[in-house]
């Protein structure tokens, strides 16, 4: 066998192989220790930032809000110094104010806390925390998770770090006076909402979406979007298709005796339902503020799409059209009586109680202190309320026109500028305006003080933020209240034991409740979902299992307290049943109760049965 091949002798082409692996091993061996030095080198700065950050954290502040770029680019954000900070240090109270230093619409960065100066009533403050949060622009919504439940949402929204808005649509509100008929703005809102949605929602963003027609406890906080469009899809179909809670109450009223249908049609009732829509508004936008307020001392956002908030006085044309009215009377339990809590009083099924309780109420209402309190409320719990009118650039037809939507935007323009937000008023650029708004979220700065004013006083107190540079003032929180010596003392009980519920145990003087509804519309309906709106009854029976000494029931609220509401009790003409009847007209919304209690002998017992309002 020849040692020579085509490509030369064997022997050396042996030697060339073996000297070209040695030579590539020990090529790989200086990769592999050039790598690990490499490595060893760029893992430094992490672990000196993983100390810093534990470091700071350990010692409860120092640092900067978010953990440093290399942190943050292969971990997770750290709790911020707000977070970290008490709320009370011997006596002194915590205070957080958010910060708004903005040039060309855009959030100035770079800022530092020695260019900032505090002032409280007047007096300098020391910082003690300073963080400064961005927020992406946009995450695709299938990269965001909703929370798993309200009260989750409520919990996240406690976190500095996440952005909270809340849009607010007054559909009743949101339109327009034409030169022959009124104007629904709602479909010239509906896609710049949803536009603005889909372009700032990120995964540090907690958002919500309420209409008039709304209650806040119906607020829910949450990051996907795909439910929420729909529903803002759905806002022009929902106003001229869907009865609303005035239409069902006022719809079968008359306007009494002696007036012309006709005017009372077209006239008294369409005022009286602008009336209640306005009510109904500022109803929920008042519990939606103090709600917000609740979640944390941060900035919370409402987003506001409404063009005009009313400052109504007092209106008594309905009282004066309907005049005074002689009580009806009805039967009850073989008496008869004027009490229509306790009686089916003979009213043509137009013309009850709660048509004449509603006209009094609505026709007394006074919107112009409404106004002034949503204002400052707003201000007191940090709430920013960004306006945008639907209604866009209006040309009314006559002068008084044009002064009341000169009015109306003013009112609305003071509302945002007085809580720190934008206002998009007299524009069709309504996209425009939400890119606006979105830009003045983009950003903030998060200074943390304790007051140099140790008082539990419960009065508020006036902020203000200035910048060193130019001693300019910024826009910022603008005030808050001191917790009072009660709430001071309260925080620091222990918590009581609940009590055992009065109605635990096997029933022996009266059974389990039976609810019905009573309404105009329909027949009596025994229901199990105790839900009901103001044009209905509440009817409650509870059996009779021994013979009573004792019986009266009261109405609660949500907090327990109870109610000055006169709530007779009655008997069926057996014994065996008692029965209480509520009239709704009087209630807003919201959770109340019905207790009864009644006494056998030496036996006493209380029953509740909860219903809430829509």
């Amino acid at each position: 066998m020849s040692d020579y091949t085509s490509h030369g002798s064997r022997v050396s082409t042996k030697t060339t192989k073996l000297t070209t692996i040695t030579n590539n091993r020990w090529v790989f061996v200086i990769f592999v220790a050039f790598v690990i030095v490499v490595s060893a080198f760029a893992a430094e700065p992490l672990r000196r930032d993983l100390a810093v950050a534990r470091a700071e954290s350990l010692a409860g502040g120092g640092g900067s809000e978010l953990a440093p770029p290399a942190v943050l680019a292969r971990g997770q954000q750290q709790p911020t110094e707000a977070q970290q900070r008490p709320v009370f240090r011997g006596g002194a109270h915590f205070v957080r104010v958010d910060v708004y230093p903005s040039q060309d619409g855009k959030i100035v960065e770079g800022l530092k806390p020695e260019d900032f100066e505090i002032l409280e009533d007047g007096k300098p403050q020391a910082i003690e925390s300073f963080d400064f949060i961005k927020f992406d622009t946009f995450t695709p919504d299938a990269e965001r998770r909703d929370p798993v439940s309200q009260r989750a949402g409520f919990d996240l929204a406690a976190d500095p770090r996440y952005r909270i808005f809340v849009v607010f649509v007054a559909m009743s509100l949101s339109t327009s006076q034409g030169p022959y008929a009124t104007n629904v703005n709602l479909d010239a809102i509906q896609r710049p909402l949803v536009d603005f949605l889909e372009r700032i929602a990120g995964p540090q963003d907690l958002f919500g979406f309420l209409t008039s027609r709304n209650s806040a406890k119906d607020l829910v906080l949450g990051q996907k979007t795909t439910v929420t469009t729909e529903q803002i899809r759905d806002l022009w179909r929902a106003y001229f298709i869907d009865r609303d809670e005035a239409d069902i109450l006022l719809d079968n009223c008359d306007c009494g005796p002696g007036v012309d249908p006709k005017y009372c049609e077209e006239v008294i009732k369409p005022m009286l339902k602008r009336r209640f829509r306005a009510d109904a508004t500022y109803t929920v936008l008042t519990d939606l503020v103090a709600q917000l307020g609740s979640l944390r001392q941060e900035r919370k956002n409402l987003v506001l799409a409404t063009n005009l908030l009313p400052r109504w006085r007092e209106d008594h044309t309905a009282l004066n059209v309907r005049g005074p009215e002689v009580p009806k009377t009805g039967i009850a339990n073989g008496r008869i009586t004027t009490d229509e809590r306790a009686a089916n009083v003979l009213t043509n099924g137009n013309n009850g109680g709660a048509c004449v309780a509603e006209f009094q109420r609505l026709s007394m209402i006074d919107f112009e202190p409404r106004y002034w309190r949503l204002l400052s409320d707003a201000r007191r719990e940090n709430v920013s309320v960004y306006v945008v009118t639907p209604g866009g650039l209006q040309a009314p037809v006559f002068a008084t026109g044009i002064r009341a939507v000169q009015a109306a935007n003013e009112d609305l323009r003071a509302l945002s500028v007085n809580t720190d937000a934008l206002a998009v008023t007299d524009t069709n650029d309504l996209n425009g305006g939400l890119r606006r708004i979105a830009d003045d979220l983009a950003a903030y700065y998060l200074l943390g003080y304790y007051s140099t004013n140790t008082k539990s006083d419960g009065t508020v107190r006036k902020i203000t933020v200035r910048t060193k540079a130019n001693g300019k003032a910024v826009r910022a929180r603008r005030e808050y209240r001191a917790p009072t010596a009660a709430e001071v003392a309260a925080l620091a009980k222990p918590r009581p034991v609940p009590r055992a519920p009065t109605d635990d145990g096997p029933p022996a003087v009266i059974g389990p409740p039976i609810a019905y509804r009573v309404s105009r519309a329909r027949p009596i309906e025994k229901v199990t979902l105790l839900e009901f709106v103001r044009a209905d009854r509440l009817r409650v029976e509870w059996p009779v299992l021994a013979p009573l000494d004792r019986r009266e029931a009261r109405v609660l609220d949500s907090a327990g307290k109870p109610l000055a509401v006169d709530l007779p009790v009655a008997e069926k003409e057996d014994g065996k049943v008692l029965v209480v009847e509520l009239p709704l007209a009087p209630f807003g919304r919201g959770s109340y109760s019905i207790e009864l209690t009644a006494a056998a002998g030496p036996r006493t017992e209380q029953r509740r049965v909860t219903f809430m309002m829509k």
